[in-house]
């Protein structure tokens, strides 16, 4: 039985809480007498109405706690699925800020706020490791993939080439030197000479090349050097210069040095280009010959300053003398006409004409 304690009522007998019985009350609490109802009346005559029990107070609740527990639980089980585990690392962050400002709220419950940072920071390892579990899965697939494509089947195969295979290249061969020849001018003591040059590579081309001609007397004694430097394309041709400084020497031989074939550089001939030399043409203007012709480009772009060598030769086909020009620019897939005076040769001698980038 539980009795209600009055709070301003005189001492007294009150009901006890059971049916026909009544209780005394001394005023500030109850005692152990109990009565019939009705017994003997009070000193007063005035019976005060049951006392009745305070209220339970009523706890607050933390609703920012409850939504950041709510939502960090809802990102830990997005973090554990492989497809939606995107949604669940964008859940979680948002979960774990609610609960710290939920935690931090005045008089307010703490446990939900500290429950959602806890699930927040469990549900990120969670992710992490399903995440690193994806990554090692693809990995391991990938692995398997190249490893099936490298070993293949256990069928023979027999080679064949593919008709989209490039051939193999082959390795540069070295420059070839074939005719040379020199001479001396009497009246200036300048000298002059003449080699002949084979790139034998088709898809090899020497560029930037130089190409160095030393004139020694009978003693073996190096007189002078000339160089030319340039590209040198596949084929033959010639280069010509001059020594300037022979002086009063007599050039007994010239010998040539040029590149190796390791400073060749693969250039197939259908992407490189090439010049074509028109009909060289030749007269005569007082006691010097005059020398006119044309050169065609094949080269995809402008070629400037395009070197013409030149050679004469007299009747029997030797070489009696040198000379050189340039043309200002050949127009890609264009012509461009050069010409040249020719001093103290032959005015019936052969001319012939040599292009050079």
């Amino acid at each position: 039985m539980t009795d209600s304690t009055p709070t301003s009522a005189p001492a007294g007998w009150f009901p006890a809480g059971v049916e026909g019985q009544e209780r005394y009350w001394d005023g500030s609490s109850w005692t152990d007498q109990v009565r019939p109802v009705g017994a003997i009346a009070t000193a007063t005559g005035a019976v005060p109405a049951p006392p009745t029990a305070p209220a339970p107070e009523k706890k607050p609740r933390n609703i920012l706690g409850i939504v950041a527990l709510a939502v960090a639980a809802v990102g830990l089980i997005f973090a554990c699925i492989p497809g939606a585990l995107i949604v669940g690392w964008i859940l979680l962050p948002i979960g774990f800020i609610l609960g710290i400002i939920a935690l931090f709220q005045k008089e307010q419950p703490k446990w939900q706020g500290l429950t959602a940072i806890i699930v927040s920071v469990v549900g990120t390892i969670v992710g992490v490791i399903v995440f690193i579990a994806l990554a090692a899965g693809a990995v391991s697939d990938a692995i398997d993939d190249t490893v099936t494509e490298d070993v293949g089947t256990s069928d023979v195969v027999t080679e064949e080439t593919s008709a989209d295979e490039e051939p193999a290249v082959a390795d540069p061969e070295d420059l070839v030197l074939g005719e040379t020849a020199f001479g001396v001018d009497t009246d200036s003591g300048m000298g002059w000479y003449a080699v002949q040059v084979t790139n034998p590579n088709e898809d090899y081309i020497f560029a930037g090349a130089g190409i160095d001609v030393e004139a020694y007397d009978a003693n073996g004694v190096l007189i002078d050097t000339d160089s030319t430097y340039g590209i040198i394309l596949s084929g033959t041709s010639w280069y010509v210069g001059d020594f300037f400084d022979i002086g009063s020497a007599q050039i007994d031989h010239i010998e040539v040095r040029g590149p190796t074939a390791d400073a060749a550089t693969h250039s197939p001939a259908a992407e490189t280009g090439s010049f074509t030399l028109g009909e060289v043409k030749t007269g005569s203007e007082y006691d010097y010959m005059t020398v006119n012709g044309t050169v065609t480009s094949s080269f995809s772009e402008d070629q400037d300053m395009v070197r013409i060598d030149l050679i004469a030769r007299d009747g029997g086909g030797k070489i009696v003398g040198v000379d050189y020009t340039y043309t200002d620019r050949v127009p890609s897939g264009g012509t461009a006409a050069w010409n040249v005076d020719f001093w103290k040769v032959p005015l019936d001698s052969k001319v012939e004409a040599y292009p050079h980038l």
